[in-house]
């Protein structure tokens, strides 16, 4: 699963003309059914994952929250955290299968969400408060999770970094790298080699 994700990046970045490769360290295997106890990983699923634009509402906190939370406990910094948000969403990465990625033209890793947060535009209203969509003048939604990069000051100062027109390829780079640090975050046994 972890080499055709980052198989899946590769790909990605060169449909937005960017080549990178993503770091793979081999040694995670799948569970069988017959080692798996269905109810008690049960309990692990997660509640919220901004990263996914999913809430299931349990929890009584906006999304946007929850997307810190959830940063903060994959040990993810603020300019991790944005980038890897930034290019998940516009390759078209959401629970549901929907299209929340600012982008006519999903599944290539580029800027598209970084260069138009959704609180930065006029007439951006959130509709409820989980993740939802916001509705703007032209036919391309987000959620409330996205619009963490228009009304807070730090991701937005870090999503124009993201943005500009000469970090393509740092966008990309930076977003393998982050991809990487998430496969192999808990793969404990690496920590003791190095």
């Amino acid at each position: 699963m972890v080499l055709a994700g980052n198989v899946g990046v590769e790909q990605a970045a060169l449909a937005a003309g960017q080549q990178v490769e993503v770091p793979f360290t081999p040694g995670r295997v799948d569970a069988t059914q017959e080692q798996t106890d269905v109810e008690q990983f049960a309990w692990l699923e997660p509640v919220a994952d901004g990263f996914r634009n999913y809430d299931s509402g349990f929890l009584d906190l906006p999304s946007e929250y929850l997307l810190i939370d959830r940063a903060n406990l994959l040990g993810l910094s603020a300019p991790e955290m944005t980038v890897l948000l930034g290019g998940l969403r516009v390759i078209g990465n959401n629970w549901d299968g929907s299209n929340l990625a600012y982008s006519p033209t999903p599944r290539r890793t580029d800027q598209r969400l970084l260069r138009e947060p959704a609180g930065a535009r006029p007439g951006v209203d959130p509709v409820g408060r989980r993740a939802d969509l916001h509705h703007h003048r032209r036919p391309l939604d987000g959620s409330r999770v996205d619009s963490v990069f228009g009304s807070n000051f730090e991701p937005r100062a870090l999503a124009e970094v993201y943005a500009s027109d000469d970090a393509k390829e740092k966008f990309v780079k930076d977003f393998a790298a982050a991809w990487a640090k998430l496969m192999d975050a808990d793969r404990f046994e690496l920590a003791r080699k190095n």
